[in-house]
């Protein structure tokens, strides 16, 4: 059977309310909550038990009498409903980078970096933090007008990286090492150097606070964010 959202927010609810009887609990409480008839309900949960998402158990009557079947979420399933529950956050977090990218871009440098930082600190989750960082990267290098053609071939080989970690250092610290050298060259030196080698370490410590997973996400993310394809405009 596959798993549809349908299907989902029948475990997330079970689950619920497993939760709120601190219990297994009978189909027809979440055939209740969710609106539907109880044997559509009790069709659906042992389907999703059959895949392993759900398990069932009888548990003895309050009342007394004959025991009661009732379902609870199986590990692999609060597993699969955690994994939905990322994808929601991290549309989210596209979109709210999305305009954060747009709104620093018509940001000085020094605004920038003081935003930015502020931003950083402020930021609840290791990726969020990582991600912030990248877009105050980004859009520097767009306001020195860092040359990308220069660097392109060195971009698409760690963008092509199988390991996430390496992959996600090598391309921050090429983007560094680029501002740093064409902030070298202008007004902007004195403002940037002492802050933007710092941005590393924090990165760094950053991703020691990442699973595997959140690496790989970040990974893909910031590739995108690195390629300008975030500030591409909403309608195309």
């Amino acid at each position: 059977m596959g798993i549809t959202e349908r299907r989902i927010e029948f475990i997330r609810v079970l689950d619920k309310l497993c939760n709120e009887y601190s219990k297994p609990v009978h189909y027809s409480l979440v055939a209740e909550r969710l609106g539907v008839s109880k044997w559509t309900a009790y069709d659906l949960l042992t389907a999703l038990k059959d895949d392993g998402y759900v398990e069932c158990v009888y548990t003895l009557n309050e009342k007394g009498g004959r025991s009661t079947l009732a379902f609870r979420v199986t590990s692999k399933g609060k597993e699969l409903i955690n994994e939905d529950g990322k994808r929601e956050n991290l549309g989210k977090i596209i979109e709210d980078l999305r305009k954060r990218l747009k709104a620093l871009n018509g940001l000085s440098i020094n605004e920038i970096l003081h935003s930015g930082l502020k931003e950083i600190s402020s930021a609840k989750s290791p990726i969020i933090k990582a991600l912030n960082i990248s877009a105050i990267l980004f859009i520097i290098s767009q306001k020195l007008a860092v040359n990308w053609d220069n660097i392109s071939s060195t971009y698409q080989t760690l963008s092509r990286s199988i390991d996430p970690q390496s992959g996600l250092l090598g391309l921050t610290a090429l983007l560094i090492g680029v501002i740093v050298a064409k902030a070298g060259l202008n007004k902007y030196n004195n403002i940037i150097s002492p802050k933007i080698n710092s941005l590393l370490n924090r990165y760094k410590d950053l991703l020691g606070e990442l699973s595997n997973k959140d690496k790989e996400i970040l990974f893909d993310i910031t590739k995108d964010i690195y390629g300008g394809k975030f500030l591409i405009r909403e309608e195309e």
